[in-house]
């Protein structure tokens, strides 16, 4: 379920923060492994993906995003040298849920479905 892709321009690792940041704005982003000089081919799988940590690797993107990375996966990327960004499991999936909603609601009838998206569900990790 993961994808990979190039941004239009590369970018350096503060201005790839930033746009992560803002890609994922409820996410609690972290970084890890080997940071490039510059960014613009980019892996992601959403939710926990730090089992293709090694794919990514593999593909030579100049970053991988994804959510749910253990300490001994960023170890790892560290030993690829490949930049993993764990924008957590929430982070990553949330924006996801509205557009199932609308997708949903495009493909049924008006009455014949009801969509109620999820108010309680949230990211269990805060900042202090």
């Amino acid at each position: 379920l993961g994808r990979v892709g190039r941004l239009p321009n590369a970018l350096n690792l503060d201005s790839f923060r930033e746009w992560v940041q803002e890609a994922l704005p409820d996410a609690n982003i972290r970084f890890a492994g080997v940071a490039p000089e510059t960014i613009q081919s980019i892996a992601l799988c959403s939710g926990a993906g730090a089992e293709f940590i090694k794919d990514a690797a593999r593909l030579h993107v100049d970053a991988y995003i994804t959510g749910d990375v253990k300490y001994h996966d960023m170890q790892m990327a560290k030993e690829l040298g490949i930049l993993v960004v764990d924008a957590g499991h929430y982070g990553t999936e949330y924006m996801s849920q509205t557009i199932l909603k609308r997708f949903l609601e495009d493909t049924f009838t008006k009455g014949e479905v009801e969509v109620i998206e999820s108010e309680s569900q949230g990211d269990f990790f805060f900042e202090v």
